[in-house]
């Protein structure tokens, strides 16, 4: 699996949450559960859930032109973060995930989306950074900690490559 996808599933435990979160180890410490009020919102989550990204942004992009509480506008931005990120559309998704940073410092699905971006750019170290963050905040998170482990594999790996670039 890879960071992209984690991103997702981050976002799938998130619309999911308030019926049964999937892992007791993924209950985020500050919830990001979009609440039945915003239904575009709500609706968006789901899309992206299922794959469908362009739905999943343009109902999400609906949601958050609609009033409601810093956390649900949070969770819209970080769930546009990981739509973008599964459309490889990086500068876009690192706004939202900055966004949804600044209005919800406690949201570790932010974090791990952003953590995606990173890793597909290739900087590793601030991707360890917001993974270790995530993890101050939700430490029994098997998201962050398989995020985590495809950071370090991938780190390794462009090293390796460099290094046999260097070599030739």
């Amino acid at each position: 699996m890879n960071l992209a996808a984690l991103a997702v599933v981050s976002l799938a435990a998130a619309s999911a949450a308030a019926a049964a979160p999937a892992s007791s180890a993924d209950k985020p410490i500050s919830s990001t559960v979009i609440g039945p009020t915003n239904v575009p919102l709500a609706d968006g989550a789901a899309a992206l859930e299922e794959g469908r990204a362009d739905d999943g942004i343009r109902l999400t992009l609906e949601g958050l032109k609609l009033p409601g509480p810093p956390r649900d506008m949070a969770a819209g931005h970080a769930n546009l973060c990981a739509g973008y990120v599964l459309l490889h559309r990086w500068d876009e998704a690192l706004a939202h995930c900055n966004t949804a940073i600044a209005l919800d410092a406690g949201n570790w699905r932010a974090y791990n989306n952003r953590a995606a971006v990173f890793d597909a750019r290739g900087l590793y170290d601030q991707a360890i950074s917001d993974i270790q963050m995530g993890l101050r905040i939700a430490p029994d998170s098997t998201i962050l900690k398989k995020s985590l482990k495809i950071i370090y594999s991938n780190k390794k790996v462009s090293r390796t490559r460099s290094k046999k670039a260097s070599d030739a």
